[in-house]
């Protein structure tokens, strides 16, 4: 508990003997100076000793006058004499010559004289010990009892004393006897009455903070109690039974003259009220510090309540509280340290895998960085086919994969999606790659070679992904061979007719069982000028905007027409842009990509040319026949029988420097051609760059022997 929550708690649990309201401010600086002028025993005595005193004085007077008491001027004087001298011994005995270095008669007085700073805001010194401590609380709770016994003894004391005085000057009187008797047991009564119960409030304040002082410097101390609320109550109804006899013998016996019994009555109705303020006072105090120690544990401090009473209830209510507080505290330091020992467990974890997750991620990162290499990061034309691709993960690792595999005479396109997304997946597209990539071979048709790669996936992956793909053989004159193994449709623009054609055939998905192998087929499609052929994973056609709609083929189709007058590069860029219009700030759930072909619009054209200047190379026009060919290269320099032509006509020509030049451009997509190492071979002959022509020898020895003999 901090300091400021505990400055609330005094506060609010602290009242200052009724002194914070006027009249009681008056009182509080009366006490004050009296306590600076003697001590805290004399001044504390004044509003409890003095108070019972005078109560029980005016009692005894009043009823003196209301009998008719008569007593002789001598025993008058007398009792002045004594009452005045008891009252200045008692002030000695309680401290009066503190000052003076006298702190008063008795164990309880002399400590609480010494030990208590009088004038001050806090009565208890911060720097007393556990001794110091100890008396001071020893002697606050002896108090109450010991003034309340010390002046009920000096009234027996005076009493003692009246009666031989009596009989001496005014004779043996019974009835003066009696009288003196009833007033001495009425005044000792109001005494008592008035000098516990004031003076147990007056010093409550003090032994409340003389308990927390205790409390916070960890000093044992036990709970006391003197009296209980019941005997208080008993007391207070005692003393109304008492006045009410009383006024009733009063009344019986001075009919004639009842005004004095008035004023009797009236006096004792005042009494009644004073003692009753009193005692319910104390037990308001005693609620509200059960309140307020409630209020404090409610609002986190420690509930404490260090009472002021000596009430055995509320004593062992402060008890019960006081332990259930403490009870409850340990428990809320114990289930504070589970949690700061769960959470630092948890930060211990959490660090642990925020160290993991970057391991995975770096991890990750780098299994992207793989799986991007085994996608083409540009695709070169090919005879004329012009390529184009998009290729968006859904995270770090995808499940779909594209790949073109380049042949002398064909070239064979595939798209492929893994089931599922992620690590797992990804690590099926690598299997993927490397088995259509070990598998490929010119001669074979797509569906033989979904045979061979659906079988290496049954047996190499033992879980249960599998794959979906589109596969296209195309060769030089540009038919198409095409299988679909449970993929989307292909859509083919036939640019002639202005129209989209979508292309299918029976198969099901790779990977998955042997099964499989019997439904794989093949069929055929051509390209002509203009004609572009698009495969696409199902990312692009089933993903959803957030009311639900999936993009789906129409709009897929839409877009492919909208924008069928761009570039193949910018027709998929816009298509794509429109998809994610559509998904908006849906979640994007699926890889996304797509792999597109055209045949180049001006082919037709391009074969025209080509096959004149073919003639005229077998002519021997050769001038003629390099302006053709060179014509045709500026339509599509990717033709690859056009670089041998060139490479042909210009060494026929003496051109050697540029039929190098294109003879490697050829050889560079026919590696093993016959023809184009033989003229690589006479090429470098005559640039008299023999190494050259050996490294070509023995390339064109493991193609044909039977040809190095023939040039021999």
């Amino acid at each position: 508990m901090n300091s400021n929550s505990l400055d609330n708690q005094r506060a609010e649990t602290q009242e200052k003997f009724s002194l914070s309201k006027f009249p009681y401010q008056i009182l509080e600086i009366v006490f004050n100076f009296v306590e600076r002028l003697t001590s805290y025993v004399l001044a504390v005595s004044l509003f409890s000793t003095g108070v019972a005193g005078l109560v029980a004085s005016l009692f005894a007077l009043y009823y003196a006058d209301a009998i008719d008491l008569t007593l002789s001027p001598e025993l008058m004087l007398f009792l002045k004499i004594a009452i005045t001298t008891l009252w200045v011994l008692n002030i000695i005995e309680l401290g009066g010559l503190h000052r003076l270095g006298f702190s008063g008669v008795g164990s309880t007085v002399v400590t609480l004289n010494k030990l208590i700073s009088t004038g001050e805001n806090k009565k208890i010194s911060e720097n007393y010990g556990k001794d110091e401590l100890r008396k001071i609380y020893d002697s606050l709770n002896n108090y109450p009892l010991f003034n309340a016994i010390n002046l009920s003894t000096w009234i027996f004391v005076l009493v003692l004393i009246a009666f031989p005085v009596s009989i001496y000057l005014d004779g043996f009187k019974w009835s003066l006897i009696g009288l003196i008797c009833t007033l001495g047991v009425i005044a000792i009564f109001i005494a008592i009455c008035f000098c516990y119960i004031l003076g147990e409030a007056i010093t409550g304040k003090t032994r409340e903070e003389c308990k927390r002082m205790m409390a916070e410097k960890n000093i044992s101390y036990s709970e006391r109690s003197v009296f209980t609320v019941r005997i208080k109550l008993i007391l207070f109804n005692s003393l109304f039974v008492v006045n009410l006899f009383l006024s009733n013998s009063l009344t019986y016996f001075n009919r004639d003259e009842l005004q004095k019994v008035i004023h009797f009555s009236g006096l004792a109705v005042i009494i009644s009220i004073l003692i009753a303020h009193a005692i319910f006072k104390l037990i308001y105090n005693s609620l509200k510090q059960i309140e307020n120690a409630a209020y404090d544990l409610m609002k986190g401090g420690t509930g404490q309540i260090y009472t002021r009473t000596l009430d055995v209830e509320f004593v062992n209510v402060a008890k019960g509280m006081n332990e259930a507080a403490k009870t409850i505290l340990e428990y809320q330091h114990g289930l504070e340290e589970k949690v700061n020992e769960r959470t630092k467990e948890l930060n211990l974890a959490l660090q642990e895998l925020k160290e993991k997750d970057e391991i995975m991620d770096m991890e990750l990162n780098f299994a992207a960085d793989i799986q991007k290499g085994i996608i083409p990061s540009r695709l070169d034309p090919w005879n004329g086919l012009h390529f184009a691709a998009y290729y968006s993960p859904m995270g770090k690792v995808s499940g779909d994969y594209y790949d073109v595999f380049k042949f002398p005479n064909h070239c064979f396109v595939l798209l492929a999606d893994v089931s599922g997304h992620g690590v797992p997946a990804a690590l099926v597209t690598m299997m993927a790659k490397q088995a259509f990539s070990s598998i490929i071979e010119e001669h074979l048709s797509p569906d033989e070679i979904f045979r061979k790669v659906n079988t290496t996936l049954v047996e190499r992956v033992t879980t249960s992904d599998y794959l979906s793909a589109f596969f296209l053989k195309i060769d030089s004159r540009n038919r198409i061979i095409y299988s679909n193994a449970a993929h989307p449709k292909a859509v083919h623009y036939v640019s002639s007719k202005n129209e989209f054609l979508l292309l299918d055939t029976e198969g099901m998905f790779v990977g998955s069982f042997l099964e499989a192998n019997d439904h794989y087929e093949n069929r055929e499609t051509k390209l002509n000028a203009g004609d572009r052929f698009f495969l696409y994973t199902d990312g692009i056609l089933e993903h959803k905007n957030m009311q639900g709609d999936e993009f789906g083929m129409d709009r897929f189709l839409n877009c492919l027409d909208k924008y069928k007058d761009e570039s193949l590069e910018m027709q998929i860029q816009h298509t794509i842009r429109e998809l994610r219009a559509h998904i908006g700030s849906a979640p994007i759930k699926d890889d996304i990509s797509m792999i597109a072909l055209e045949l180049q619009p001006a082919w037709t054209k391009f074969i025209d040319i080509y096959n004149s200047g073919v003639k005229l190379l077998k002519k021997h026009n050769l001038d003629e026949a390099l302006s053709v060919l060179q014509e045709a290269y500026k339509l599509i320099p990717s033709y690859i029988s056009l670089n041998f032509q060139l490479a042909l006509v210009n060494f026929h020509l003496g051109n050697y420097t540029k039929a190098e030049e294109m003879i490697l451009k050829f050889l560079y997509e026919r590696p093993k051609d016959k023809s184009g190492l033989q003229l690589a071979i006479n090429i470098y002959s005559k640039l008299e760059k023999q190494q050259k022509v050996e490294q070509f020898l023995n390339i064109l020895k493991e193609v044909a022997p039977e040809e190095v003999k023939s040039l021999a």
